[in-house]
């Protein structure tokens, strides 16, 4: 820089607070931007276990409900459903058999004893029960924070036709 440039910049105040405040700057940064990165990182954790959560609930509510108003309902269509509709969500491979898991059965009034081969009445109902469960594990290893949750979701539909059998 010029000399005389630097002598002008000298006498004016506003400029030397501005070069002395720097430094303190610098430091206030330093020590604001671990928490300000760590903060990101776990909304960002917590958005994905938000959305996984939902897609866990939605494709129970989808494979249940494609067992009760398919007119030859199975398990493998409800489960097919379920995990299509979880696939939708960024970040969900619905298709590993593991992770989610779908359980998909047809059961009588009580949800304890299987459906028969007959059409369902309504003194005789039968009901198709979807079950997913998921294992949420966050991208980051926190500290003294759990890293995994377990999502788990039943949804329970009356069926309008009684199940294809095999019924086991």
């Amino acid at each position: 820089m010029l000399p005389h440039v630097r002598e002008l910049l000298r006498r004016i105040p506003l400029l030397r607070f501005i070069r002395q405040e720097l430094g303190q700057s610098v430091v206030e940064v330093s020590l604001l931007m671990p928490m300000l990165v760590f903060l990101i990182l776990a909304g960002g954790d917590l958005a994905r276990a938000f959305a996984l959560q939902l897609a866990v609930q939605n494709g129970a509510r989808a494979g249940a409900e494609a067992a009760a108003v398919d007119f030859s309902p199975t398990r493998t269509a409800a489960e097919a459903r379920a995990r299509d509709e979880m696939g939708r969500t960024p970040g969900m491979n619905a298709t590993n058999t593991s992770n989610p898991v779908v359980t998909v059965s047809f059961k009588q009034s009580d949800l304890a004893t299987d459906c028969t081969a007959t059409t369902p009445t309504v003194a005789n109902p039968c009901f198709a029960v979807v079950r997913v469960q998921y294992t949420f594990r966050t991208v980051t290893p926190w500290p003294l924070i759990p890293n995994t949750a377990n999502f788990d979701r039943t949804t329970v539909m009356r069926m309008f036709k009684a199940p294809t059998c095999p019924c086991s």
